[in-house]
């Protein structure tokens, strides 16, 4: 699917575009800043957009192949990004990383992705806002498009971050009723997500340090405070995924410390149970040895004697057993 908008700077109107062949009407005029969006297009539309825009076929090849490495490229004529946008699944609670790729020039912003982008909408509406800042350059409308897709970023996080510190306070307050099984499963899943947006969000923060130290004939020099805004929240996310992945890892060595300290006590218990049973045996056995000289068997008080001594070894193993906590 093609969507294309196009912007008259002097009059500040918005206009579509639904034909790739009135593209070139738009992209080498000064007073018009184009913006195409691109989902999940063919490799003829690719091609034709191509050779429509004189993209390198390097940078073609880069968005026509899902799970490129968040990046940017300087060419002749254009910027080649990559980036991602997230959000969370509302029903499963997975993690969604949908790549977009980004050609931008001095007078178009080029689009593509394979899924659906939620934030395009809102970086539309920031596009016809602020259509007076238009006349800095395309550089506005990358920032407005990187802003956006960062600021979806918080949200993720803070969800994961709150199932973190559920996920810890229980296992500190109720590890005794908590299942182990379930709580390393989860924290294991949330380690995962961590170490997903990790992936995305460090390369990132280096894209946007780029932007911020690079001058560029496409960008107006006023467009670098902005850049900096984008990278100051990037650089609070890549600190907040790295805190709470570590913090995840010590919980998980924690749980596996608790859940050997939960299984040695009962190995100690049984083990215990196990003696006090054997030594219970021992005074039977003894007595259920086939001599004929044993003057106890023939004792008329003899069978209840030797429950008593069974019972007075059992208590006095029960309590050493206690005594070393091993009850």
């Amino acid at each position: 699917m093609i969507r294309g908008t196009y912007c008259d700077k002097k009059q500040q109107t918005f206009h579509s575009i639904t034909d790739l062949n009135e593209l070139s009407q738009c992209k080498d005029n000064d007073d018009i800043f184009l913006w195409v969006d691109l989902q999940d297009p063919t490799k003829e539309e690719l091609a034709k957009l191509g050779v429509e825009f004189q993209l390198h076929p390097l940078a073609l090849e880069d968005a026509t192949h899902e799970h490129q490495r968040p990046k940017i490229e300087e060419y002749d004529n254009f910027y080649f990004v990559v980036f991602y946008a997230a959000h969370l699944e509302a029903e499963t609670g997975e993690l969604d990383l949908r790549e977009i790729d980004i050609f931008l020039s001095k007078h178009y912003l080029l689009t593509v992705h394979e899924k659906p982008i939620e934030d395009l909408k809102e970086i539309q509406l920031r596009w016809t806002r602020n259509a007076q800042q238009l006349h800095w350059g395309t550089g506005i409308l990358l920032y407005s498009f990187l802003d956006t897709l960062v600021d979806g970023y918080f949200p993720v996080v803070d969800a994961l971050v709150d199932q973190t510190e559920d996920i810890e306070n229980q296992f500190y307050i109720r590890r005794g009723q908590l299942r182990e099984r379930d709580t390393a499963l989860k924290l294991l899943t949330l380690r995962k997500r961590f170490l997903a947006l990790r992936r995305v969000v460090t390369p990132q923060r280096d894209i946007l340090n780029v932007l911020t130290d690079h001058d560029s004939p496409i960008f107006d020099e006023r467009i670098n405070v902005y850049f900096r805004d984008i990278y100051d929240h990037i650089a609070r996310l890549a600190d907040t995924v790295d805190l709470y992945r570590d913090q995840l890892s010590s919980t998980m060595d924690a749980n596996l410390t608790l859940a050997s300290n939960e299984l040695n006590k009962v190995m100690r218990t049984m083990t215990a149970a196990s003696i006090i049973l054997m030594v219970d045996a021992l005074v039977p056995g003894i007595y259920g040895m086939n001599f004929e000289n044993m003057p106890e068997l023939k004792w008329e008080y003899g069978y209840f004697a030797v429950l008593f001594l069974m019972l007075g070894l059992t208590i006095g193993l029960v309590v050493v057993f206690r005594r070393l906590r091993w009850f």
